[in-house]
């Protein structure tokens, strides 16, 4: 086949595409107009917990951006979730291609990096002492399912209300603030007047640590409202990353196998190697 037979072909995939993207229909997003209203706390509490986003598998799409410094990233991602049991990210820069996998449970913290052959494969418990940012595998899936979770546990009942601290920032919001027992960390979160969490926070004041998720553009799915984009801080005293997730095609409860599998001839890292790659200093 010629160089010009070729690029034809291209722009013929490439147009077509497009035109497949455009076609798809535009969802509505679902705005809060409700004042927020005078609750007892452990009915705000279990009203929140209502509005979960129910759930036993989870798939969705992403587009992804992440601002570390004066560097940016933009990639593809697959998010994959087997509720209480396991969650993976797999970022796809290219053409589908894999360059990284993230895979979590609730005893391990799983990394692939396919660009350098290596792995990280590090216990959650061995984590917590090198990096003290106050969360686990029910906390991370909460983050990306917009849930409510308390430190340390990996259910929530109801007399968990008494957890938390509350009060109204305005006739918009509430608050709920709590601190984790064995770390210090302090954890809120922003509640809109139709019950929906609209940003989660964790902060460690001592070693400067920070991470708050925003939630925006709530679409009608699954007749319960879920978030499609997510906007993320993270910072320490050397380091601050930005980051946003823009979901689409967000299909549940349909069979999902997710397995820590390590390929025989990559070798075993360290986080903090990972780390600097992704996320370089100020």
């Amino acid at each position: 086949m010629n160089n010009s037979r070729y690029r034809q072909i291209l722009i013929i995939c490439l147009l077509s595409a497009v035109a497949f993207t455009a076609c798809k229909p535009k969802q509505k997003i679902v705005y809060s107009t409700s004042p927020v209203e005078e609750k007892a706390n452990h009915e705000l509490f279990n009203d929140v917990i209502a509005c979960e986003f129910p759930y036993r598998t989870f798939s969705a799409k992403l587009n992804m951006g992440m601002t570390s410094g004066t560097k940016s990233y933009n990639s593809r991602a697959n998010l994959r979730i087997i509720k209480d049991e396991a969650l993976q990210i797999s970022i796809q820069p290219l053409f589908g291609v894999e360059m990284f996998r993230l895979y979590i449970n609730p005893d391990t913290l799983f990394l692939l990096d396919r660009m350098n052959k290596r792995y990280v494969l590090e216990s959650f418990s061995t984590l917590k002492e090198l990096y003290p940012v106050g969360f686990d595998y029910y906390t991370m899936q909460s983050l990306f399912t917009n849930a409510l979770f308390v430190s340390g546990k990996d259910k929530i009942d109801a007399a968990d209300y008494d957890t938390f601290s509350y009060n109204r920032a305005s006739d918009q919001y509430y608050h709920m603030m709590a601190q984790d027992a064995d770390s210090g960390i302090d954890y809120a979160f922003t509640v809109n007047g139709d019950d929906r969490i609209t940003s989660t926070y964790l902060m460690q004041s001592e070693k400067k640590l920070y991470m708050q998720w925003e939630y925006h553009n709530f679409v009608m799915l699954n007749n319960v409202v879920f978030p499609h984009k997510i906007n993320m801080t993270f910072s320490s005293a050397s380091r601050k990353t930005n980051a946003e997730l823009v979901f689409s095609d967000v299909v549940t409860n349909t069979p999902l196998q997710l397995e820590l599998n390590i390929p025989s001839n990559y070798s075993k890292a360290s986080i903090n190697e990972v780390l600097k790659i992704l996320s370089p200093k100020k």
